[in-house]
């Protein structure tokens, strides 16, 4: 009887202890809850404070162009252009899959054009949205409110977060960010139900899928599904591992089409000549980088230029990520469960982005740690949760010098946000750190070209030349500004150059070919415009030149077939769409010449010129 009575009682004990378990997952109620929704509206408004100035900014000579003014599936917001957005062979720009944000771009040029307000301000809402998510997470991650609010609001004003927000471009992070953080959040609904909420894990799939669609660097989502699994202690066993199939088969068919497609335009060139080994040197030192930074975020560029040697800090950098390796396997060992799970967040998705496979002009980017230091921004959280509960009467103490720290971060971020205001602040900014790369001063002095303050232009491209003269870019961009300032015969030997040192620069051969007909050496010309478009038939500038002669010389036939070409690539460009029409017209076609007008009416709007040529072919027509 006794040993029923003492079995009875442990079953109870039992029970409890499973059902305050159970409880202590239970999500807590956000709407009814007043002092998180006070904390959120705090963190939100901050946010949006320290970021006011992005507001204010136009776009920039980097990646803007390609991406906005320049892209081709963003004339017209057609079924067409959709189509060949989401497509992979038509959708790419400059070797990176994101369709998602490009769709994005075209529905804000087709309602509101090139007003770089609007962009501006629909990537500040997605980062607050982002922040919002992440505060709910981290309420989900049962730290208390007060841990939250410091949490969100380190992701939300943190300065390693101005380049996701103020670089129009970079619509890929802040979409990224809403779609992962939402899968993740679906994810924890689908722990917290024990399984049974089957919708929540058809939920993340869904939108895992629409992370991938904004950026490549969403394929990590698996790898941060599992940390979740460990810090919500689920057994790691086949079925854990099965259930994650789906997310991992996605990863790959992503990792891999990013790849391709970065390879084939050329992106994953290496531009260091490192050996493997230095490689590896550079990913180690760029990790212990982004924690330094995390810190302290100290000078803070757009570009992180490859060092032309490798320096006596990057052999060290092996030495520290070791350590912090070992740091983590300890904190496993002790099982300080909220402690590794931030730390491996943060390399689950840092870890794919350090560029030991390099790609592009840098090897640091402050946007790559926009998912990834999530992880570390808990961590802070929960330790301040765990200061505040061991040393209660620091409360006051602790939290003005957290208050202190963020508020120097608030001011911090304001001030970069303005490095951002145009190309000429953007790159005069690199420039304080990375005078001795060639970029900076070619893209500043791009910028300087387009707002025609050509005498400081002219002296950054000479001394982009100065620090790289083998590079036919440079001159072929110098040519163009000496163009601009109708110093013709500069800019013809600037494009000879151009053309000398790397005959497959289809531009440089088009530009001399512009230049040459301004002079009226019109058979050099069509030889220059006949060469740039054989180098590159993809050359849409080519084919525009090339028409312009034809139609001078009254070549009708030829002049038509560049137009086809040229529509071709760009189908919904309204002004080649007005010169075809009056080609066709010059050719009696007065059909076609109208079907070409009524299109680029409907683009482009009632444009007096387009009407008055529409009437003329109807009256023609008529006759």
């Amino acid at each position: 009887m006794a040993n029923t009575l003492v079995s009875s009682k442990v079953k109870k004990k039992q029970q409890k202890k499973g059902a305050a378990k159970k409880k202590s997952i239970k999500p807590i109620s956000f709407r009814k809850n007043k002092q998180q929704l006070m904390g959120l509206a705090f963190v939100l408004i901050v946010t949006f404070i320290a970021f006011i100035p992005s507001l204010q900014n136009d776009f920039v000579n980097w990646d803007d162009d390609v991406n906005i003014m320049e892209n081709v599936n963003l004339d017209g917001l057609t079924i067409e252009n959709v189509k060949r957005i989401f497509h992979p062979t038509t959708g790419t720009v400059i070797g990176n899959y994101n369709p998602l944000p490009i769709f994005t771009f075209a529905i804000e040029k087709h309602f509101f054009g090139l007003d770089a307000t609007v962009y501006h301000v629909n990537n500040l809402i997605l980062h607050l949205l982002t922040t919002l998510l992440v505060f709910r997470i981290l309420l989900m991650m049962k730290i208390s409110t007060k841990a939250a609010i410091v949490g969100a609001l380190l992701f939300g004003i943190h300065p390693m977060r101005v380049e996701s927000v103020a670089w129009v471009t970079e619509r890929k992070d802040v979409l990224l960010g809403v779609f992962y953080f939402s899968a993740i959040y679906t994810y924890i609904k689908y722990i917290l139900s024990n399984e049974k909420g089957r919708k929540y894990f058809a939920y993340t799939i869904g939108l895992f899928v629409i992370a991938l669609f904004s950026k490549i660097q969403a394929v990590s989502l698996p790898l941060s599904m599992l940390a979740l699994d460990y810090y919500f202690k689920r057994p790691l066993n086949l079925k854990l591992l099965m259930e994650k199939v789906p997310f991992f088969g996605l990863s790959l068919l992503f990792g891999l089409m990013g790849i391709f497609f970065l390879a084939e335009n050329s992106s994953l060139d290496d531009v260091t000549n490192y050996t493997l080994f230095e490689r590896v040197l550079v990913g180690a030192y760029s990790f212990i980088v982004y924690l330094i930074k995390f810190v302290f975020p100290y000078k803070m560029s757009c570009l992180y230029p490859y060092p032309k040697a490798i320096s006596g800090l990057f052999y060290a950098a092996p030495v520290g990520v070791l350590a912090i390796l070992g740091g983590i396997f300890y904190a496993w060992k002790k099982q300080m469960t909220a402690v590794v799970f931030g730390m491996v967040f943060f390399i689950f998705n840092i870890m794919f982005l350090l560029q030991i496979l390099s790609a592009g002009q840098g090897f640091l980017a402050d946007r790559f740690t926009y998912v990834a230091y999530f992880g570390l921004f808990f961590t802070v959280g929960y330790m301040f949760d765990q200061l505040l509960k061991w040393k209660p009467a620091m409360q006051n103490f602790m939290s003005i010098g957290v208050g202190t720290y963020l508020l120097l971060f608030c001011g911090i971020t304001w001030k970069q946000n303005k490095t951002w205001k145009n190309g000429g602040t953007l790159w005069t900014n690199v420039l304080k750190t990375e005078n001795q790369a060639t970029t900076p001063w070619a893209n500043r002095a791009f910028y300087y070209r387009d707002i025609k303050d050509y005498n400081k232009a002219l002296l950054d491209y000479n001394q982009a030349i100065s620090l790289n003269a083998n590079k036919a870019g440079l001159y072929n961009s110098r040519g163009k500004l000496y163009f601009d300032m109708g110093s013709v015969q500069e800019c013809i030997k600037d494009y000879n150059m151009a053309t000398q040192l790397d005959p497959s620069i289809s531009e440089a051969w088009i530009n001399r070919g512009a230049a040459n007909a301004s002079q009226g050496n019109l058979q050099q010309a069509l030889s220059d415009f006949n060469k740039g478009i054989e180098v590159d038939p993809t050359n849409e500038n080519g084919y525009m030149n090339r028409s312009l002669f034809y139609n001078q010389s009254q070549q009708f036939d030829k002049a038509l077939a560049d137009y086809n070409a040229y529509l071709k690539l760009r189908p919904n460009n309204p002004e080649m769409l007005y010169e075809r029409a009056i080609t066709k017209r010059a050719l009696g076609s007065y059909d076609a010449a109208l079907v070409d007008v009524n299109k680029a009416i409907a683009i482009k709007g009632q444009d007096p010129t387009y009407v008055k040529e529409k009437n003329l072919i109807i009256s023609l027509m008529k006759n």
